[in-house]
């Protein structure tokens, strides 16, 4: 917009943080390249969470379910791709299910006439739904299988999109892709049980590397697997941890952009580092 434009064309402005797109990211990028002004783009995210084969399912889907469906799914650092190993899929699919379904939806607010017993709220962006609404239609063509929401709630005045759960998402679907930012739960099954598909599946179907998640019964286990996707934040049997210690940084890598804000590096990049030396043996008179 006009007042962005300007921040980052001032010559006052010594550095730039923005958290957008990666569209406009790109035209931030561009706008300060003409004073050379450094900056720290966060453009979102696609976050993997991982459940192994040796997970509890009753203990990991509370996490599914906040990873998905927090903030109506509009969370840049939100859970958009589950990766479900193979042996425990069915299952874990069955039990979520009704979990999804019973969510309500609603304004939590008393002022417009409601208790505030409500688990998901709207939508912020009128043209997201649009946009969330392309994704599903796209993957459900494309042989992904709806079983519940994929549709703007007719019970409700506003934007207001029901929680969905999709399963059979594979990598030729735009869902797989491009950041959804909804409240839609994509359900990816890692076939054999196998960790190296899992990484290759995360890794290798989408551009963004903001952050990531892993559960397994093992800690090495999970610990191992993170430590090879890529991405800019990682937790072990947790999820969103890392967004709320601010002694940590906050940042991703490839389309989720680059640069750190919170924890010592986000301070420093705020900070213009500057060489000092002080000779301690004077090597000549300066002075008389």
């Amino acid at each position: 917009g006009e007042a962005g434009a300007a921040l980052v064309d001032c010559s006052h402005v010594d550095k730039v943080i923005f958290t957008g797109s990666p569209g406009v990211g790109r035209k931030v990028m561009e706008g300060a390249s003409k004073n050379l002004k450094p900056v720290i783009l966060e453009l979102g995210g696609k976050d993997p969470m991982v459940f192994c084969d040796d997970v509890k399912i009753k203990d990991v889907i509370p996490w599914a379910m906040r990873g998905c469906f927090q903030n109506s799914g509009q969370n840049c650092c939100g859970v958009e791709r589950l990766f479900v190993y193979e042996s425990i899929h069915d299952e874990f699919l069955d039990k979520i299910l009704p979990k999804v379904k019973a969510l309500r939806q609603g304004v939590p607010l008393a002022t417009c006439g409601n208790t505030g017993d409500v688990d998901c709220g709207s939508m912020i962006m009128e043209g997201q739904m649009d946009i969330v609404q392309e994704l599903i239609d796209d993957a459900v063509q494309k042989g992904a299988t709806l079983h519940c929401g994929g549709r703007r709630n007719p019970a409700l005045k506003g934007q207001f999109y029901e929680p969905t759960v999709l399963s059979g998402v594979t990598p030729s679907m735009r869902i797989s892709r491009e950041e959804v930012f909804g409240p839609v739960m994509c359900i990816v099954e890692v076939p054999n049980d196998d960790d190296d598909a899992c990484v290759a599946l995360v890794n290798d179907t989408c551009e963004f590397g903001l952050g990531s998640s892993v559960y397994s019964a093992r800690g090495d286990r999970s610990a191992k697997i993170g430590s090879r996707i890529r991405a800019g934040m990682f937790t072990s049997n947790d999820f969103g941890v890392n967004y709320l210690i601010q002694s940590l940084p906050f940042g991703g890598v490839k389309e989720s952009g680059f640069g750190r804000f919170a924890g010592p590096e986000g301070l420093r990049g705020c900070c213009l580092e500057r060489e000092a030396v002080k000779d301690r043996i004077p090597r000549g008179r300066t002075a008389r």
